[in-house]
């Protein structure tokens, strides 16, 4: 198709957004407002992002963060002095423990109003509060939004399908298609129809790869014709920063021109406030709740009390955590001792993280609005308020099962024990990610898990860290042993493992190893021989076998050792 295709018709636009509608708790903005001289009915169009390096540009009517600026600072006065020399609304602040009462004065003799965000609310988040409490009211600057609805959206596919020359689809981050396109003669093939016919996008490795493409995009992202799939272009829907879903269209033969590329990112722009309306939460709220909650997990952001109002957890009331993960240990302390737990730090998986997030927030609309759901990089976590042993083990089974159909039978959940006070959040996180720890082998399928499935390997594994963490605590004959193995590829501690675990039964042990049993015995004396270790004590064989459990998970042979081998 060439350039001739025509632009997306607007609808009426709304009144445009005001401080008023961001003071009010109700809009779901993260922010408080301090001060408004000129009023609460002043305009808001939308945010700018305050950059020190870069002159100020002309922005009537928006919001500057002020990223990196101190309200004790005498050269944030400036900022706000040139704020409102450039028609700026009002600036967003973070106060960080410092008293604003300066910057408020100045703030009233320059006319322009000042609003503070959380300290622990990362900037990214605050754009995308803001945005998406103006788009959900149909302000700021993606106006052009008609009222709530699914019709608006249908109707948005068919002159998008018809501008373009190809079947359109809206789909939600779940891969749902919220609306298509019904204009006959367009461009269609048989993965489309039956996308439209099960109201889902039939679910196919690559494309999982194309959605993250599309997601991290600005512009249109083209794709070429993959089997039965026609060439496809797509654009994300955003609330400002925040993700809400993506808009595909089949090209026509003759492609798609820079109009409809055009059309494309027009229609994103007036598909967003209809997803964002379509949430059961505002997700400026249900963000502020899911960055509290990460905080919390953390050990940071607003004390105990004020975190478990915004939770929704009442004094004295039991709630739990869930935490569901997939693939390897990502919660274990490293060879030189360093957790990741409290970090959760795991660059690998993080799509596949991302994908369970959305599939437990789906959920937890569905079966448990009252939940908080919090990804980090290792995990996702849900809070669970009012609720007990019982019930948090029901949820956590549902929610596997609504999990894995997307994300594969590798995932898997632990539930905590039911807690009273958030100022024990140490311990609550520390629970679950010990029970995801503790079976990170257990292979798919297995349901949740709580502490008392898997108390005995939890304390193994806290054992095994302190050896790690307090080095001097190992016997050094162990260490030597292990060494050696490392160096001479043998398999002496396997040997020893193997006839504790036996319970010194040389015919099990040895068929375990797969060695003759004169072998095996030939291995127990040269490890006394060598290393003077007195596996006869029932206390150096307990420590011999949890060090060298630990060293088995940490520090693999570098060749296996042969049948028969030393």
């Amino acid at each position: 198709m060439s350039d001739s295709t025509t632009r997306i018709p607007q609808a009426d636009v709304h009144e445009p957004g005001t401080l008023r509608l961001l003071s009010d708790h109700t809009g779901g903005a993260p922010v408080r407002l301090l001060v408004a001289p000129a009023g609460l009915d002043a305009r808001v169009t939308g945010t700018v992002i305050h950059d020190p390096e870069e002159p100020p540009l002309s922005s009537p009517g928006a919001l500057l963060l002020l990223v990196g600026v101190s309200v004790a600072d005498p050269r944030g006065l400036d900022v706000l002095r040139q704020a409102a020399r450039h028609g700026c609304a009002g600036v967003v602040v973070k106060r960080r423990g410092r008293n604003p009462d300066r910057f408020i004065e100045e703030a009233q003799a320059c006319e322009i109003a000042v609003l503070t965000a959380d300290d622990s609310m990362p900037w990214r988040h605050v754009d995308a509060g803001i945005s998406g409490a103006l788009a959900a009211h149909g302000s700021g600057d993606m106006t052009g939004s008609a009222p709530a609805g699914g019709e608006e959206l249908f109707a948005l596919a068919d002159t998008l399908a018809a501008a373009v020359g190809g079947s359109v689809a809206i789909e939600d981050l779940d891969q749902n298609v919220v609306a298509y396109s019904k204009v006959p003669g367009v461009r269609i093939d048989a993965v489309r129809e039956r996308g439209i016919l099960d109201r889902r996008v039939p679910d196919v490795p690559e494309q999982r790869r194309q959605y993250r493409q599309v997601l991290v995009s600005t512009s249109v992202v083209r794709f070429p014709a993959m089997g039965d799939e026609l060439p496809r272009a797509a654009v994300p829907i955003r609330a400002g920063t925040l993700p809400l879903g993506t808009l595909w269209a089949i090209e026509p033969a003759d492609g798609i021109g820079l109009e409809a590329e055009e059309a494309l990112l027009d229609a994103a722009r007036f598909a967003a406030p209809h997803l964002l309306r379509a949430l059961n939460l505002p997700e400026a709220e249900r963000r502020l709740r899911r960055d509290t909650l990460r905080a919390v997990l953390h050990r940071s952001g607003p004390p105990a009390d004020e975190a478990a109002d915004l939770l929704g957890l009442r004094p004295g009331a039991e709630f739990c955590l869930a935490a569901f993960t997939s693939g390897p240990d990502a919660h274990a302390p490293d060879a030189f001792g360093s957790s990741r737990r409290g970090t959760g730090e795991r660059a690998d998986g993080s799509a596949l993280l991302t994908h369970i997030e959305w599939a437990l927030m789906r959920h937890c609309a569905a079966h448990r609005a009252t939940a908080t759901v919090a990804a980090t990089v290792s995990a996702v976590y849900v809070l669970l308020p009012a609720t007990g042993d019982a019930a948090g083990r029901r949820f956590a089974d549902g929610a596997l099962a609504a999990v894995r159909r997307p994300a594969g039978e590798d995932v898997r959940a632990a539930v905590s024990r039911p807690y009273t006070d958030l100022g024990q959040s140490a311990a609550l996180r520390r629970e679950v990610d010990g029970i995801l720890r503790a079976t990170a082998h257990d292979g798919p399928g297995r349901p949740s898990a709580t502490t008392g499935d898997v108390r005995h390997r939890i304390l193994l594994d806290r054992l095994g860290d302190e050896l790690v963490s307090n080095p001097w605590l190992r016997l050094p004959e162990i260490d030597e042993l292990t060494a050696h193995d490392q160096a001479q590829g043998t398999a002496y501690g396997a040997t020893a493992i193997a006839w504790i675990d036996a319970a010194g039964d040389i015919a099990s042990a040895a068929a375990r190893l797969k060695v003759h049993p004169n072998t095996l015995r030939h291995r127990l004396r040269r490890i006394r021989e060598l290393f003077r270790v007195d596996l006869d004590d029932p206390d150096v064989r307990l420590t011999a076998w949890l060090q060298l459990r630990r060293a088995a998970s940490t520090h693999p042979r570098r060749r296996a050792a042969q049948p028969g081998h030393p």
